[in-house]
């Protein structure tokens, strides 16, 4: 296989590779988003059911500080949870975790409805300065029995939606670490990827030389055959013309002598050694 070919199809790898960690990513990323959605309507849930709880609370003793004194500031937080709660249950019912804790929001509304009922006739025979009537209203321990059971299943509200919370917590942990882990692995196989990208590069370039050097060795190899065969025919033509000049110096009754810009003998015939005596060498 050649190595553009290996090339192409590493590169389509990668692409496929990189397509399936963003998947992975954004599947990741999208459950992130949930888990942190779920964890922060549990941590409403409890924070609202805390704070609901500690409101009547607060407004029951008020409740008891204007009976004993007709003191109308100690109303206060009484008038601010009676205008309120009703709507702060209702609230609460779209942060809770499941149906067990709707069950237990069932069953506070009417508990509240009857404490609030409970505290506003207490007040209003305390507005009417009947004494004995608040006396009766407190000493018959209703306020506490419906405080006591609006304590209880608050109590149980909130640990099922501390259980959530806990629960939403580590699924938020879990898909962070899952994410960091997808991360990290996308790393590493981007940076092994760039490597195997630089190699092919590489090896691809170093093959190109090796092609353009083997294309200009072989055309040099033409070029020196070519003068090759250009110095021999040169070679055959001169011995040629030399066994041609051999046989006219031999045919002729006269003596040949040729000499050379230094006065050296160079050529002579026969009839040129038999008159001189010299010899052609």
């Amino acid at each position: 296989m050649k190595v553009a070919q290996k090339f192409a199809l590493w590169l389509a790898g990668a692409a496929l590779l990189v397509l399936l960690g963003v998947s992975v990513a954004f599947l990741s990323f999208r459950q992130i988003g949930d888990s942190a959605e779920a964890r922060k309507q549990a941590f409403t849930a409890v924070g609202d059911a805390n704070e609901l709880l500690s409101s009547l609370k607060d407004a029951e003793t008020g409740q008891r500080g204007y009976l004993l004194t007709g003191d109308d500031t100690f109303l206060k937080p009484y008038l601010a949870v009676h205008d309120r709660i009703r709507g702060e249950l209702k609230a609460l019912r779209q942060f809770s975790a499941g149906s067990v804790g709707l069950q237990h929001l069932d069953a506070l509304a009417p508990l509240v409805d009857a404490k609030l009922t409970e505290m506003s006739r207490a007040i209003e025979l305390r507005r009417n300065h009947d004494m004995a009537g608040v006396l009766s209203a407190v000493g018959n321990g209703q306020g506490k029995r419906l405080m006591d059971s609006i304590r209880s299943e608050m109590g149980s509200f909130i640990q099922i939606e501390e259980r959530a919370l806990a629960q939403r917590e580590a699924e938020f942990q879990s898909d962070m670490r899952r994410l960091l882990t997808i991360i990290i692995v996308a790393s590493v196989l981007a940076m092994l990827f760039a490597l195997l990208l630089v190699y092919f590069v590489h090896r691809a370039t170093q093959q190109r030389l090796k092609n353009l050097v083997h294309l200009e060795t072989r055309h040099l190899l033409e070029i020196q055959e070519n003068t090759n065969r250009q110095l021999e025919q040169s070679n055959g033509t001169l011995r040629d013309s030399e066994e041609k000049l051999a046989v006219t110096l031999s045919s002729i009754g006269d003596a040949v002598i040729a000499t050379d810009a230094s006065a050296r003998v160079t050529l002579l015939n026969r009839v040129a050694e038999q008159l001189t005596g010299w010899t052609q060498l």
